[in-house]
């Protein structure tokens, strides 16, 4: 959680969180060896917020002495809880299994790290519709295209392909497992080579599958 949102809890729960605190803290103070000034000072504003928090709590002691009392009390624990956390916190003596039982961050933030070049090569068919060609990519499973296997950590793939007499490739990219190629009425006759290869979310490619040739009409 947040410090912000740590801080920002409702009262009570503010409260039990900084006994929680102060609680572990005194009980493993020489394990730990928590500074003994910090701990005492984190003691005694834990007291007059709780006092406080009680005293305002009660119908009938609550009045706007013990309504200001308590939001002093309440924000002078805060803000030495604050850099109590972060004292907690770097200091090596305090293990990471302590920090989650007193609900604080871990020290070490997984972030997830970028995706590799997908390392699979795409089985590709091409279905004729008119004078059209609709490039199928699939994944493939013990030596098989598979239709329901889900292409996991993919962006899409990249389709490489050219008319047979030309040089020039041309590259599409589709998000889904098909792309759509349209020829006009004057290329009905002529072949095309084309090949793929899946890519991961910034567009790096994997392998490319073997060239395949197809007559457009």
């Amino acid at each position: 959680m947040h410090r912000a949102a740590i801080l920002e809890k409702p009262d009570e729960d503010f409260l039990s969180f900084a006994k929680n605190i102060n609680e572990q803290c005194r009980k493993h103070s020489e394990e730990w060896q928590i500074d003994r000034d910090r701990l005492d000072s984190l003691a005694v504003l834990v007291a007059a917020a709780d006092v406080a928090f009680q005293a305002s709590g009660n119908h009938a002691t609550r009045n706007q002495i013990t309504t200001v009392t308590k939001k002093t009390a309440f924000g002078e624990l805060k803000r030495f809880l604050s850099g109590f956390i972060n004292y907690l916190s770097g200091s090596t003596t305090v293990p990471d299994y302590a920090l989650a039982e007193m609900h604080l961050r871990p020290r070490r933030q997984h972030s997830r790290q970028p995706l590799p070049p997908p390392v699979e090569t795409p089985a590709i068919n091409v279905i004729r519709v008119h004078d059209k060609l609709i490039v199928c990519a699939k994944r493939i499973g013990n030596g098989h295209p598979t239709h329901g296997v889900q292409v996991k950590h993919y962006f899409g793939f990249r389709l490489r392909w050219r008319f047979e007499d030309e040089t020039h490739w041309r590259t599409e990219i589709s998000t889904r497992l098909r792309y759509t190629l349209s020829f006009d009425d004057k290329d009905e006759t002529r072949r095309i080579i084309l090949t793929a290869a899946w890519v991961n979310p910034r567009l790096q490619e994997g392998l490319w599958s073997a060239e395949m040739s197809v007559v457009v009409g």
